[in-house]
């Protein structure tokens, strides 16, 4: 079977709004899939799979606001082959982690199933501060459950694992009989009729040839040191709630769950109903409702927004009062727009962009003094990087020739870019403006 590699920044057929991408580093070339907009959900696949296994699902976590990222793990699907040294998970994790970081992405909500799940839990593991949600599904975690499996003698264990780890033999075994040793896996693995077709079509092109299959094998090849090292580094348990996640006709749903109470402190466990091994292609609508339900943003988040905007719109008032006016306009997006509408709603003017901002308020204020009483705050948190605020004022401003009180509100709408929230646009509506003597 021949395989076209899509051209980068084509347009995933059948799904609008997704586009292939490649990324350079960490000593390969990783092919991913993505699209939407918002917080950032990182889908993880498994062998014998490709990005596809969650190709029904992306649209939909799109839809309910997220930014859908799906890579292709070295070795596999459209991503470059790479030698055997190179597939500890914790360098895996890392092709996935320079993804992430170069689009500015976390922190992020990392889902993996099978090999990926030992993927996103090496990432997770050395690098908890950037992942918000973890969901470890349809997997096992090296050094914490897996090696167990691996034993055909004991009652669950497989042959599979310690197969596909003797790299070299496992692919001159299988070389040439792809079709034949891979579409049972679609079959056995899937609740869905058409599972057997829609593997030949979306996965096993890419499993064939001289370095197809051998890709899928190289990460099992690597799964007893994976443990070895997760057993060495691990100190402390995972801060980020984590979801133990299984299809109800899926594989290992006791040993996971076992794993992830060693390894984790706040646990979420559940099924997704009418699905197997490769839940999100079987039952995409659940795992979609599951997933919104899991990535949304908790009490206790909601609080610390909540208090972060306080904070920030007190640095304006504070950078405001003192004519900071540099340090004001760094409070805004770079495509920030903020509207000034008198008490008669008449617009007066809208400035756009930091340097306008800057600029304009510069002039406006002059030698005038001011202050800014801002109170009663009313914050809506859309998500963990997006927020909006009304908020009351009353400011006084003493010139040279002219002192007024005013009284209104601000409503503002906010994003969080690289840590750091910022001001996307501003609308100041005065209700009432005093002349004083």
């Amino acid at each position: 079977m021949t395989v076209t590699h899509p051209e980068p920044g084509t347009a995933v057929d059948g799904l609008p709004g997704f586009h292939h991408r490649y990324a350079e580093g960490n000593g390969t070339r990783i092919h991913y899939v993505i699209g939407g907009a918002g917080p950032a959900v990182v889908l993880v696949h498994g062998f014998p799979f490709t990005w596809a296994v969650w190709r029904e699902l992306m649209p939909m976590l799109a839809a309910q606001g997220y930014t859908v990222l799906a890579p292709d793990l070295r070795g596999m699907g459209d991503s470059d082959p790479a030698e055997s040294d190179t597939f500890a998970k914790t360098n895996v994790a890392e092709d996935i982690r320079q993804i992430v970081l170069g689009l500015g992405l976390g922190p992020i909500n990392l889902v993996g199933m099978d090999v990926g799940g030992m993927v996103v839990y090496a990432y997770a593991s050395r690098h908890p501060d950037e992942v918000r949600r973890l969901v470890l599904s349809e997997t096992l975690i090296p050094g914490f459950g897996l090696e167990e499996m691996m034993n055909p003698s004991v009652e669950g264990g497989t042959f599979g694992f310690g197969f596909h780890g003797q790299v070299d033999l496992a692919t001159f075994l299988t070389q040439g009989k792809e079709t034949e040793y891979l579409t049972p896996f679609y079959r056995l693995t899937s609740v869905r009729p058409d599972a057997e077709e829609y593997g030949v079509a979306h996965y096993l092109p890419h499993f064939t040839g001289p370095n197809g299959i051998r890709g899928g094998f190289q990460h099992y090849g690597a799964m007893i040191e994976d443990g070895k090292a997760n057993r060495a580094e691990f100190t402390t348990r995972l801060p980020m709630p984590v979801l133990a996640l299984n299809g109800d006709h899926g594989y290992y749903r006791d040993q996971l769950l076992a794993g992830v109470r060693e390894v984790a402190e706040n646990i979420e466990t559940d099924v997704i109903a009418q699905a197997s091994h490769a839940y999100a292609f079987d039952n995409p609508q659940a795992t979609a409702e599951r997933f919104r339900q899991f990535f949304a943003v908790s009490d206790t988040e909601r609080l610390v927004i909540v208090d972060e905007i306080r904070q920030f719109m007190a640095r304006y008032a504070y950078y405001a009062d003192h004519k900071q006016f540099d340090q004001l306009a760094r409070l805004f997006a770079p495509e920030a727009t903020f509207t000034i509408y008198d008490p008669q709603g008449v617009q007066v003017m809208q400035m756009a962009g930091p340097k306008e901002i800057e600029d304009v308020i510069t002039t406006s204020v002059g030698d005038a003094t001011a202050i800014h009483h801002l109170f009663s705050f009313t914050t809506e948190v859309h998500s963990p990087v997006a927020a909006s605020s009304t908020i009351n004022m009353e400011d006084w401003i003493d010139g040279s020739t002219l002192t007024v009180r005013g009284y209104g509100h601000y409503h503002g709408e906010f994003a969080k870019v690289d840590g750091s929230w910022r001001i996307e646009k501003f609308v100041q509506t005065r209700l009432r403006t005093d002349v004083l003597p």
